[in-house]
């Protein structure tokens, strides 16, 4: 088989991979599915899976992979961020995923652990292989990320394997996010298949295939879309996946340096390491020298986002509107959802409100977008309607945030109620507090309890009903006059005297009050 590859929808033309994509539960074919079914197909042909090994997963939360290991192995380790706030995939309790049970396994021999990818807590030579996929891009530099693989070199017997997926910037143009580190060509070259590689210690099982076939499967799809799919647009780039083995030769024995990174790369991100420390104005500093290099504009839009993020921290909002109009015409033609987001937060914040609209916009319809983003800067269009007094185009937007949702996703859990508020907030500034107070509940029994968010609606709440209730006293007030007036009116005496004579009429008692 062909160990070190790119994802590809003709992959599933072969037998052994559909029978393992079934195995896996996998489902209709997509790139992360891929990565799993890769990653197993390649340790069964070096042998791994007779069920004498020991392994390791690194940031696998509670994926497949898992649980089909533990009948295939004699000890698996499954570790990541358990109870994170960060990473969706890692949310769950340790328990919960000892409890998954999606097939039966062998849950005598699962270990599962809260742990940090870049200190593993195992001796050395403890690990007949690691596996990881999609995890180690996720830190926050190059020094964390040669960390990660260092110690994985570490806890690996002597020709022990890495089964290790990430995420493929296919492009010419690279992308270096904090936490969103993707491998590229020249990342490949310089840190594992080059003559001088920056990880060594290691033999690469074959040599990397990028290239993906010509089927209309393996076109890139908008991320919105939420469907199954082999590419993805992202950023102003689009992601593949790789998978790459790697066998424990020798000794890990080059320290690292980052005189592999360009100068822009290099700055822009210990530029993010001083802003993360919260050392602003050293960050401030590194991107004000950055923003002196010729840069072209994908890369300059990064720079003045990241400076507006330590001009924002240090509330320094003169020069904040300053980078927000120096930014705003490279806008026009960039493509990063990422950037843009927080730009249009960073323009509404200096009374940029036309801009922040123009950009929460551009994010709406952008392939790369995901739908959380969709719906976030519909959320927040609606807002800025609703503070300039445009009701009816805000109740618009936020119905069209209702409709983006996919229901019974977690994406329904987090956003319908914030649209609940977002309306009953419209509503109540329209001075309807009975339609506001609907959403207002809508909203608080949907939301997370004890949140400050619920506490929020809550507080909304009590106010239109405070606004209902003085709306129906003063009613009662208007009434009570209106009754009193008419009492002493002639208008009141003429019409006693005409029931008084319909009532002779019929033949009864007109004395009865009316």
């Amino acid at each position: 088989m062909k160990f070190c590859k790119v994802a590809d929808i003709q992959d599933w033309q072969d037998s052994e991979f559909q029978a393992i994509s079934s195995l896996l539960m996998c489902g209709t074919p997509s790139r992360k599915g891929w990565e799993f079914i890769q990653v197993y197909k390649g340790l069964k042909h070096l042998g791994l899976l007779k069920g004498e090994s020991k392994a390791i997963g690194l940031g696998v939360g509670h994926e497949m992979l898992i649980y089909a290991f533990t009948n295939v192995c004699q000890h698996v380790i499954a570790t990541d961020l358990y109870e994170s706030e960060n990473w969706s995939t890692a949310s769950m309790a340790v328990q919960e995923v000892y409890d998954k049970n999606p097939f039966p396994y062998q849950r005598e021999r699962l270990t599962v652990q809260h742990m940090d990818m870049t200190q593993i807590q195992y001796p050395d030579e403890s690990f007949d292989f690691v596996w990881s996929c999609c995890a180690i891009e996720h830190v926050n530099n190059f020094r964390e990320l040669h960390k990660v693989y260092q110690e994985i070199h570490r806890v690996l017997k002597p020709g022990g394997i890495a089964a290790l997926t990430t995420e493929f910037n296919p492009t010419d143009r690279p992308s270096y996010e904090p936490n969103m580190l993707f491998t590229d060509r020249q990342w490949m070259e310089t840190w594992l298949t080059g003559a001088d590689p920056l990880v060594q210690g290691f033999e690469v099982i074959d040599q990397p295939d990028f290239e993906v076939s010509n089927r209309p499967e393996n076109q890139p799809l908008p991320r919105r879309e939420q469907v199954p799919s082999i590419q993805v647009y992202c950023n102003d780039i689009y992601l593949n996946s790789i998978a790459f083995f790697l066998r424990k030769s020798g000794e890990f024995s080059r320290a690292y340096d980052e005189s592999w990174l360009p100068e822009f790369w290099y700055l822009y991100l210990a530029g993010w390491d001083c802003y993360r420390a919260k050392d602003f104005a050293q960050a401030e500093s590194l991107f004000r020298k950055l923003l002196q290099l010729d840069l072209e504009p994908r890369l300059k839009v990064r720079a003045l986002r990241r400076l507006a993020d330590t001009l924002y921290a240090q509330t320094q909002l003169e020069e904040l509107r300053t980078v927000c109009l120096e930014v705003l015409p490279l806008c026009e033609v960039y493509q990063d959802e990422d950037h843009l987001m927080p730009l249009a937060a960073y323009c509404s914040s200096v009374g940029l409100d036309q801009a922040a609209i123009a950009l929460y916009q551009k994010v709406e319809k952008l392939p790369s977008s995901i739908l959380s983003l969709v719906i976030l800067s519909q959320l927040n269009q609606a807002k800025h309607y609703e503070q300039q007094g445009k009701f009816e185009q805000a109740l618009e937007l936020v119905q069209k945030a209702e409709q983006s949702m996919v229901s019974g996703t977690p994406l329904e859990a987090e956003y319908r109620p914030k649209i609940y508020f977002r309306t009953g907030h419209i509503y109540e500034k329209m001075g309807k507090p009975a339609q506001a107070v609907r959403f207002y509940k809508q909203a608080i029994k949907q939301a997370i309890p004890d949140t400050q968010f619920q506490l929020n609606c809550y507080r909304h709440l009590t106010a239109c009903l405070q606004t209902q209730l003085k709306r129906n006293k003063e009613k009662a007030e208007q009434l009570e006059a209106t009754n009193r007036w008419m009492q002493t009116s002639k208008f009141w005496k003429l019409r006693s005297v005409v029931v008084g004579v319909k009532a002779k009429l019929q033949g009864r008692d007109p004395s009865p009050s009316l």
